[in-house]
């Protein structure tokens, strides 16, 4: 019994012991980091300075040279133009489809046009009845021209008439101190005076009423009725331009040449701007562009006007020579995330934009390919770690 007891109490104490040791080397041995893989080298196909043909896949490989591997996306020249309506309405018509070649101006649909046709009837009347009435005021101010002159006529023979009764009660003054004259002719005269001091009187306050009455209308110097209407004319005319620019721009044509790229629209439908997917895509495919997210690890590695080739996928053997264009100056976001555990929602890259020059058949926007692009002068490619 006391060997049984001295065995439990050495023995296990020993033995749990070994299987700590062994679960901690176990532990240690799954969290050791592994060797790091080398980067994803370019094909034998892909070389920048290599041939593309099917043997220069036989030959042996030789030294590639350091290159960054990117994802790019197609697109078109002056990329993708969501055309929209200026103003929210059905679609009346529909003239274009998926592929359609379009020029600068061309319509590509309309919108229901009832309600801005009616405004530019009421548009176009308003403008007639407000040119009646300037024509009416140029009229009018033809007729109170005459009755200026009249009034003028009036007032010069009430003058006339005023000169003859003081001629003759001063001739009645020097013969009634010769008694040749009796005080019945004298007070008749010296009324006849009084009478045509009047009828002056009355004939210039008719001729100044004329004269105001002219100055209203009179368009040789902008009277206040005649700019009145004429300013009436003026903005009926506004109002009709307007109307008729609503109304044409409830046709929607294309800002530009190119190629219709979707057509998400339909007869019947309500179309407004700001919609998503919009209403009709436009791009110009000759040439197309691939824009290249460039990780931000590999930016300083990266030197403008840099070589670079993209392997469509599907088609490794196929290079696809690309041009370089520019480089956006702005550092983003990454957008594209493939779901791996691998990939950083922080990670930042550098956009930079190349030509498909010459043109690629089979090509199309918004395909994705690998794209290799040289390595600046003096950064020597990452060797991998050794195991």
């Amino acid at each position: 019994m006391a060997r049984r007891s001295r065995l439990l109490m050495f023995g296990l104490p020993a033995l749990a012991g070994v299987a700590l040791v062994a679960a901690v080397s176990s532990i240690i041995r799954s969290n050791a980091p592994s060797a790091t893989v080398a980067p994803r080298s370019m094909p034998p196909t892909a070389r920048l300075d290599g041939p593309s043909t099917a043997a220069s896949s036989s030959m042996p490989p030789t030294t590639s040279p350091a290159i960054i591997g990117a994802l790019g996306a197609v697109e078109p020249a002056n990329r993708e133009v969501a055309v929209a309506p200026r103003f929210p309405g059905v679609v009346a018509e529909v003239r274009v489809t998926d592929g359609d070649r379009v020029k600068a101006g061309d319509v590509l649909f309309i919108i229901d046009t009832a309600l801005p046709e009616v405004t530019v009837v009421q548009r176009q009347r308003d403008l007639s009845i407000a040119e009646a009435r300037l024509a009416q005021i140029l009229q009018r101010a033809a007729v109170l021209a005459a009755d200026v002159a009249i009034a003028r006529g009036v007032a010069v023979s009430a003058e006339a008439d005023l000169d003859e009764a003081n001629d003759l009660v001063r001739i009645a003054g020097r013969l009634q101190s010769g008694s040749s004259i009796t005080e019945r002719e004298m007070v008749r005269r010296r009324n006849l005076l009084r009478v045509a001091e009047g009828r002056v009187a009355e004939a210039k306050a008719r001729q100044a009423r004329a004269e105001a009455e002219f100055a209203l209308v009179d368009p040789l110097n902008s009277g206040p009725s005649f700019r009145i209407e004429e300013a009436t004319v003026a903005q009926a005319k506004a109002s009709l331009a307007f109307a008729e620019v609503e109304l044409d721009q409830r046709t929607v044509r294309a800002p530009s040449d190119g190629t219709v790229l979707a057509v998400n629209i339909r007869r019947g439908e309500f179309a407004t701007a700001g919609a998503s997917p919009p209403s009709i895509v436009l791009g110009q495919l000759d040439p197309l562009h691939v824009r290249v997210d460039i990780d931000e690890a590999d930016i300083p590695r990266f030197a403008s006007g840099a070589a670079a080739v993209g392997l469509p996928r599907g088609a490794p053997d196929r290079r696809i020579a690309l041009s370089y264009v520019r480089a956006e100056p702005l550092v983003k976001p990454k957008r594209s995330l493939s779901g791996l555990s691998s990939d950083r929602v922080d990670t930042r890259v550098l956009q930079v934009v190349y030509s498909v020059n010459p043109s690629v058949d089979g090509l199309r926007p918004g395909q994705v390919i690998d794209v290799f692009i040289e390595v600046a002068s003096g950064h020597a490619p990452v060797a991998p770690l050794r195991r």
